[in-house]
């Protein structure tokens, strides 16, 4: 938070105060409300930019790492809300939207922590990071399977963690907004808050897919049964984040009291009383209009679900019968036969073809043990980075032919550079 405070106070200190009404927060150098809502638009892109992505991957650290390029491009998104409702002086409404803003900076940076550390321990025990090649680790790696489903339900926005909090703060600073004075933003929030939750829920088909493909089923190769559970200190690093997610989700009122310093120095104002006073209803305007209690939420969903055992219970009295599953008809089932993850993003990949540069793996009708294999590229990477990095390449290739490895030569690059520092500077 000491960080955050010192690079408010530059910011401050540094730029230009800019704005249709008066206002307490000023901006590097912005003219317009059009270059804001650029800001909210960009944000929204990069969020559904990185979702889709992150749908269709098969390594489950780039799967992880797109879904970070979709929480930035939320928390870049709620930026720009935050310079829009101060541009036209709305006090309450960009509190709130900074508010859920830093909110999320925060979440991220704990379930996505989390997330990462699980993803280690699978890689550390098994060697592997396709998601074609893992599977039913929950029986293996429990502790960490349990704890990578609290990151994992973190990230999807499901209450009472912690991701659900910032983007439903994030979603009630679109749905209240007010009649702006201009037609152009007034149509640009709605269609931004459907972008939100378009991104919302496909994140959540992501997670779902991360989780099922590597804890759930069954392993899909034989080493896995060779994987060992994360050990002590790996566990604990895990609890930790773990905690963090929980506490998070069920505190948000104490954690946006501790953010409140930051709103008071960059916009002048806090959040309004309801969000702030109230420990046990999160009111992000007032209590009639919408309100979340996050313990209310969590004592429900413990309460139903010691209900469900119990009546399990008392049903079959403690009686259990082993049968096998069913099999559709078909008992000679194999891991192959599972749902994978090419299979988990083929509708997102259908419905969003045109963004990616699809490289598809088709095996011979004659192989005895065929493989099919999808990879979906960013074509933004083949024409507009790629290109780049080849020309720092060749531009370090032909740097680097000055290496001679001799003295002379260097003696005498040093000489043509002091004649050249002789004739330009005067």
């Amino acid at each position: 938070m000491g960080v955050i405070l010192d690079i408010c106070r530059y910011l401050e200190a540094t730029s230009i105060s800019v704005g249709i009404r008066e206002s307490t927060w000023t901006y590097p150098i912005i003219e317009s409300v059009h270059v804001l809502s650029l800001t909210l638009f960009m944000g929204l892109s990069t969020a559904l930019f990185g979702v889709m992505f992150a749908a269709v991957q098969t390594d489950m650290k780039r799967l992880l790492a797109w879904s970070s390029i979709e929480n930035i491009g939320i928390i870049v998104a709620g930026i720009g809300l935050t310079m829009i409702f101060n541009a036209y002086g709305a006090g309450p409404l960009t509190a709130l939207a900074l508010a859920a803003t830093l909110y999320h900076c925060l979440n991220h940076a704990f379930f996505k922590s989390l997330l990462f550390l699980a993803t280690g321990s699978v890689l550390h025990a098994t060697n592997e990071r396709s998601l074609g090649k893992l599977g039913g680790l929950i029986h293996r790696m429990p502790w960490v399977a349990w704890l990578a489903l609290v990151g994992t339900l973190a990230a999807a926005g499901i209450p009472p963690l912690n991701g659900f909090v910032s983007e439903w703060l994030l979603l009630q600073a679109f749905l209240f907004t007010p009649s702006l004075p201009q037609s152009f933003v007034n149509m640009l929030v709605p269609l931004a808050a459907a972008a939100l939750v378009l991104s919302a829920a496909l994140a959540a088909y992501v997670m779902v897919k991360f989780f099922g493909v590597v804890f759930l089923g069954r392993p899909r190769e034989p080493n896995l049964a060779y994987a060992r559970d994360a050990g002590r200190f790996e566990r604990f690093a895990l609890i930790y984040l773990g905690a963090g997610c929980v506490l998070l989700g069920v505190l948000p009122v104490n954690v946006i009291a501790l953010i409140e310093p930051v709103n008071t120095l960059l916009i002048g104002t806090r959040a309004s009383q309801p969000i702030a006073d109230n420990w046990l209803l999160l009111a992000p305007i007032s209590a009639d209009r919408s309100s979340y209690s996050p313990l209310i939420v969590l004592a429900v969903i413990v309460g139903v679900v010691m209900l469900t055992m119990r009546v399990v219970h008392r049903l079959y009295h403690g009686r259990v019968r082993h049968a096998p599953a069913w099999d559709c008809g078909f008992p000679l089932q194999t891991p192959r036969m599972q749902d994978t993850a090419e299979g988990f993003g083929q509708p997102i990949r259908q419905i969003f073809e045109p963004f990616f540069l699809i490289e598809r793996h088709l095996p011979s009708p004659f192989d005895p043990a065929p493989r099919y294999s999808v990879k979906a590229h960013d074509r933004f990477w083949g024409a507009l980075y790629l290109p780049i990095a080849r020309g720092a390449e060749s531009l370090a290739r032909l740097a680097g032919l000055i290496q001679r490895g001799r003295i002379s030569v260097y003696l005498t690059y040093s000489f043509c550079t002091l004649l050249a520092l002789l004739f330009f500077v005067r």
